[in-house]
């Protein structure tokens, strides 16, 4: 098997032989579709039994091969390729953790929804550098691949960066956007950092992901209380924190299951080996909803694609691209060609000062009170010094009519309709996002596979979910729903407990078995006592 092109995993190369004899100096003419066939020497350094060389004369043999190049359409046999580490998953620690991972169909049915956006360009970055693709599975042991991830520790986004690490690694972080949410932003960064712990840890992978983890001052004081040289310093024998002792088998775990998936009786989903999202540079600040509203998707969907906006528009200076569907970016780039500039939406901040009220900031800034109390969901008059308040930077009503249509708050849960009719730019994907469904589920209802295309106007059946956990009844429970993000160390019981509610009727809610384990950035509903819901 051989690998061919600057993106080494795209494409297998097969090659059937007449005839196999090898010889230390070989003439073998190879013949492609379409193109002459050349002749290439292939030369042997060694006897492969190290037999001594035969420095007599060799009559060269004439080979005729026929190579087929197969495009791959799946990621995840990307991901397979590029693992370099394979020697560390015999590790009994790796068994350990293999284990957990091992006939878990959830758990890898949540990674691959998950990470479907943004793996294609990851795996793009990951090769294009030549570093091993365990890389990649980074994600899922750091957020199981939920760019808006928070810890307890305040690290952040897919590959959970701290604020000031962040910083180092010239990461954004400012009222507008965190490029600690941005999957792309923050994979640049992440791979920059392991590349540099690589090199200061002797060129050791194992290294450079526990000090990823727990940082590098530790690894490095961990080597010197086990007594010996840098150079020599071997991770299984360190003696580091109990978190980063599993971190780094964790990830080893991981690929070696999605290595060999059969054996462990898991169906990896597959996610399309194409991009399936464009950039779109904008070249102004625009209104989140209404790029949506050109670019012809769901608000909500927009949103998810470009996790790094803290607000409802791009950034008034930089960055002031968009992420959309490859399908629907010429339909944002007409629209945004069609439209006039004074109906472009875009937005200040005001930072709310001391005997400021809605009424001097709306005559200050040339606004309305009735747009500021819309746009920043306040209920009455009264506003907090040393707050910010979003003002959109146009007095035209009509342009804002679709505000409090699309303005829903973040916890908010939208009951899945009987049937859903597609429009246009949809796909499984977002639908499940939309809905608080699962794409497979969806897709085996409807007799779809996950990487089926989507026709405007096809009515999809999601009369399972309308008696299923996903459906939410009424307003209350809706306002009364709370999402926990994993922290590690979490346990299904000790979030129970934490919540002061029975843990088979958490268990039931979230569809988890007592076996399963959690993960964490993985987000668990919760509801306080007298909720009312069984």
């Amino acid at each position: 098997m051989c690998i061919f092109g600057s993106k080494a995993a795209s494409h297998i190369v097969s090659v059937s032989f007449a005839l196999l004899t090898i010889t230390s100096c070989q003439s073998v003419s190879l013949e492609t579709e379409g193109a002459p066939a050349p002749d290439i020497e292939l030369v042997t350094n060694k006897d492969p039994l190290n037999h001594p060389q035969n420095t007599a004369a060799v009559p060269k043999i004439q080979v005729e091969a026929t190579i087929t190049v197969y495009e791959l359409n799946d990621v995840w046999e990307r991901i397979k390729l590029g693992f370099q580490l394979k020697e560390a998953y015999e590790h009994p620690a790796v068994a350990k953790q293999i284990v957990a991972y091992a006939n878990n169909q959830r758990l890898f049915d949540l990674i691959a929804e998950r990470s479907s956006p943004f793996l294609y360009w990851i795996v793009e970055e990951i090769e294009d550098r030549g570093l091993p693709m365990e890389l990649a599975l980074v994600p899922i042991v750091e957020s199981m691949f939920d760019p808006n991830a928070y810890s307890r520790q305040q690290a952040v986004g897919l590959w959970q960066f701290m604020a000031p690490t962040a910083r180092s690694f010239g990461l954004q972080q400012d009222w507008w956007y965190d490029a600690r949410r941005d999957p792309r932003a923050s994979t640049k960064a992440a791979l920059d950092y392991l590349q540099k712990l690589y090199e200061q840890f002797n060129q050791d992978w194992l290294l450079a992901l526990a000090s990823y983890n727990t940082g590098d001052g530790n690894v490095r004081k961990a080597i010197r209380r086990n007594g010996g040289p840098a150079l020599k310093a071997n991770f299984w024998e360190l003696p580091l924190a109990n978190e980063t002792r599993l971190y780094v088998p964790r990830i080893l775990a991981l690929a070696s299951v999605i290595s060999d998936t059969n054996s462990f009786e898991i169906i990896l989903q597959p996610v399309d080996n194409k991009e399936p999202l464009a950039i779109v540079e904008i070249g102004a600040q625009i209104d989140l909803a209404q790029a949506a509203k050109l670019a012809q998707i769901d608000y909500a969907e927009l949103r998810a694609l470009n996790p790094g906006y803290l607000q409802w528009a791009t950034h008034p200076e930089n960055p002031q691209n968009l992420a959309v569907p490859v399908n629907n970016a010429e339909l944002l780039l007409a629209g945004l060609k069609g439209i006039d500039t004074n109906d472009l939406v875009t937005w200040d901040r005001y930072k709310i000062e001391p005997g400021d009220t809605l009424s001097g900031i709306a005559q200050k800034l040339g606004t309305r009170v009735d747009i500021l109390k819309t746009v920043n969901q306040i209920p009455g008059t009264r506003i907090i010094a040393g707050n910010s308040l979003m003002v959109p930077r146009t007095t035209d009503t009509s342009v804002l009519t679709y505000l409090p249509n699309i303005r829903t708050p973040k916890a908010s849960i939208i009951k899945p309709p009987l049937s859903y009719t597609v429009r246009r730019g949809d796909n499984l994907w977002a639908i499940a996002r939309k809905f608080d469904l699962r794409s497979k589920e969806i897709a085996q209802r409807n007799k779809l596979s996950l990487a089926s295309v989507l026709q405007p106007g096809q009515i999809l059946d999601l009369r399972f979910a309308s008696n299923s956990t996903h459906a939410i009844d009424n307003a209350k429970e809706v306002s009364e729903l709370k999402l926990y993000h994993v922290q590690p160390g979490d346990s299904m019981a000790s979030i129970a407990k934490q919540f002061d509610t029975d843990l088979g009727i958490l268990l039931n809610w979230n569809e988890i078995a007592k076996k399963d384990l959690i993960f964490p950035g993985q987000q668990i509903r919760v509801y306080p006592p007298g909720a009312g819901i069984e």
